[in-house]
């Protein structure tokens, strides 16, 4: 009740010379709702709450640890987020990766470029890979609907009987010194977190690009809401598939079905998370991941959402959702 008796307050400040009780003095309770729903779709007022806030790495809800690679400068570094800051925690150089350029299929030993998450802590089973791995959640659903194939991509250490390693023997995973691998799972343990693993040099985000994604997810949720079909689909790249792997015309003509039947339906978003998503395209490319509740007389729906999307400008195109 704390935070959203300040989230009113800051809301009020920035509406402009009416404040909220105002609004609600003078035409009752749904203004105030289109009122905030105007706010949420605002670039401008998005700006407003996440100035001072380090984004580079993304927008997290909660304390994550962040690991970035560089497969160019043989570099990785740990960071800690919290509380709207960032702690650099651990960093290697001279690490080891695959062969340069995006993982397009299984054995063509390459690290795949892309945001990760570490599904898993384990002591290897093989000397090989030293005393500790972290597995990653390669491929994702942006990759698998793009046909790219493979998996089994770890962090993981040295041999223990001192043979040497190079880009074609990781087989794309990315390793490095075991003395160095132990500092490094001492910190994250079984916290798990995300791995940013980039090309040519790390793609950081903006508060700017951050602040445009949440006012486009708010109008694209307004839009969705109202049934405005021709506003909902403008969201969604032409390119765009499902996680069914259906493609933009069968689910454009799908929605206008669902959206002529005119349905009240409440819908609320929450708990997000922003992660700007390494990429050899060229673009700005992010993995939107938030809580969602859908209701609507026929169908009820709560649980995890995910996009992955590319940022034109301050518009948001989405290309994957599950």
């Amino acid at each position: 009740m704390k935070k959203l008796l300040l989230a009113l307050v800051f809301l009020s400040s920035v509406l402009g010379a009416k404040s909220l009780e105002q609004i609600y003095l003078d035409n009752g309770l749904e203004a105030v709702r289109d009122a905030i729903e105007n706010n949420l779709q605002s670039k401008k007022h998005w700006q407003e709450i996440l100035k001072g806030k380090e984004l580079k790495y993304g927008y997290y809800p909660a304390p994550t640890f962040i690991t970035v690679v560089d497969k160019t400068s043989k570099k990785l570094e740990l960071l800690h987020y919290e509380n709207d800051k960032l702690e650099s925690r651990f960093s290697k150089k001279n690490i080891i990766t695959g062969l340069m350029g995006d993982k397009l299929k299984e054995g063509d030993l390459k690290t795949p470029v892309g945001a990760y998450h570490i599904t898993r802590h384990f002591k290897p089973s093989d000397q090989y890979y030293g005393p500790a791995a972290f597995s990653l959640s390669y491929p994702d659903l942006y990759d698998s609907l793009r046909k790219r194939d493979g998996g089994g991509i770890w962090i993981h250490g040295l041999p223990f009987d001192g043979d040497r390693i190079d880009a074609e023997k990781t087989r794309g995973c990315v390793a490095f010194d075991n003395d160095e691998l132990v500092k490094y799972e001492n910190i994250i343990g079984d916290k798990g977190g995300v791995v940013l693993i980039n090309e040519e040099g790390i793609k950081e985000a903006t508060n700017e690009q951050i602040a445009a994604i949440f006012a486009e997810l708010f109008a694209w949720k307004h839009a969705w809401s109202v049934s405005d079909i021709k506003k909902y689909l403008a969201f969604y790249d032409k390119d765009f598939i499902r996680f069914d792997g259906q493609r933009y015309k069968a689910f454009a003509e799908m929605k206008t079905s669902i959206f002529n039947k005119k349905e009240s339906k409440f819908i609320n978003f929450s708990k997000f998370r922003i992660i700007p998503y390494p990429s050899v395209e060229k673009g700005s490319f992010f993995k939107v991941i938030f809580h969602e509740k859908y209701l609507t007389s026929s169908y009820k729906f709560e649980g995890e959402k995910t996009l992955f999307v590319r940022l034109d400008g301050d518009k948001m195109k989405i290309l994957v959702e599950q």
